[in-house]
């Protein structure tokens, strides 16, 4: 007797854990078996080692270096780091205090500022052509493109598609305030005139916890992406037709999102740094990135975990431990899914080649991390 229960209770046990893991494929599969490269580029001082910026253009790394007001052009193919551009914030060249860039047309570059500006550096001329987005309408708001929590430009058709800022803080604000809420709007590079489409969040993009309404947006060609925060879903809408379709991520490791920061009221008392480990005791999704050469998306997530004791939660919002890494295909079915083991990969910084998937394998709390270095590993998940 006692051994049938025995057998009974471990059936049970070993079939509440297959429920509970990634699907078979994905268990039977480590990230490292998808990985193809290592890629190590010695920088100087010149060079910051950690961004809120980068972009992969053609073989080459544009990076950000915010304390320098410089962008700096990596080779990939053979690790060559210069500097591509010195930029000035004031003065008749000044872009402002830039919140991100977006290289564009060969020659040209965007620098969002905050203000509701956007100004867009000519390498050819030398000049800077500003636009505000207030001159356009009351009811538009600051935008940026940062490679942090996915919010870059995109262009296409010669408009460059900007994202918008969300400034919503209570919940009674919400309902009425996405009505009006443009979540991206299009510049026209040929008469610089603002369009929209009449695409629009609802409360719905966000779940029945609902939580802060942030959003990661991404692009691919004529689709743009958006991705809200603390959610499952993805909404695609295509610029062409305005036509828009939701699809629900599926995911076996993500725990459930849920709202318990975002509706306690007493956090408008806390100390900051109580408030930023009470936010990071809750999943949120991190980044999301389009794979045009394999027809693939991928999806970074912050487990929820909370703060390591004795960890200060502020320096951790800033490179979180580690993520999970989500990867779906062309029709957004999950593919493969995985647990980054912590301190490895910065949570942050990443970005997609002909190659596939690269992430950065130099996080700052690493015991062997270093400043003059940049570690870039490759994963091909197209088979």
């Amino acid at each position: 007797m006692k051994s049938a229960f025995l057998n009974l209770t471990l059936a049970i046990l070993f079939s509440l854990i297959y429920s509970c893991s990634p699907s078979k494929e994905s268990a039977e599969k480590s990230l490292m078996d998808f990985h193809v490269e290592e890629l190590t580029i010695p920088i100087g001082p010149e060079v910051d080692p950690y961004t809120m910026t980068l972009q992969y253009v053609d073989g080459d790394l544009f990076w950000h270096n915010k304390n320098r007001s410089t962008i700096s052009k990596i080779i990939l193919s053979n690790r060559q780091v210069s500097e591509f551009l010195r930029y000035d914030e004031e003065g008749p060249q000044g872009v402002g205090n830039i919140v991100g860039f977006y290289v564009f047309d060969q020659n040209k570059i965007a620098f969002p500022a905050p203000g509701r500006r956007i100004a867009i550096y000519d390498l050819e001329t030398d000049k800077v052509n500003r636009i505000n987005l207030s001159d356009f309408s009351p009811d538009y708001s600051d935008t940026k493109s940062i490679t942090r929590y996915t919010s870059t430009f995109h262009f296409w058709n010669n408009q460059l598609i900007l994202p918008q800022s969300i400034y919503f803080r209570y919940p009674y604000e919400i309902a009425e305030g996405l009505k009006k809420f443009n979540p991206f709007v299009m510049l026209n590079l040929n008469n610089y005139t603002i369009e929209e489409t009449p695409y629009r969040l609802s409360k719905s993009n966000f779940g029945e916890d609902f939580n802060i309404p942030e959003i990661l947006f991404s692009s691919k060609a004529k689709e743009i992406y958006i991705f809200p925060c603390y959610s499952n879903r993805l909404d695609l809408i295509n610029l062409n037709s305005n036509a828009s379709k939701s699809f629900h991520l599926k995911t076996n490791i993500i725990p459930d999102f849920t709202n318990n920061y975002f509706l306690n009221d007493a956090k408008v008392n806390q100390s900051l740094e109580q408030n930023m480990s009470e936010y990071l005791s809750e999943p949120q999704n991190l980044g999301i990135l389009v794979d045009p050469y394999k027809n693939l998306l991928y999806r970074m997530t912050w487990p929820g975990t909370g703060v390591p004791e004795g960890v200060s939660s502020m320096k951790f919002v800033g490179t979180p431990s580690h993520f999970i890494l989500s990867v779906y295909d062309e029709s957004f079915d999950l593919k493969y899914e995985f647990e980054l083991p912590e301190y490895d990969y910065i949570p942050h910084q990443y970005f997609v080649s002909e190659k596939g998937l690269h992430l950065f394998g130099n996080h700052p709390d690493h015991p062997d991390s270093k400043e003059d270095q940049l570690v870039i590993h490759t994963f091909d998940f197209s088979n």
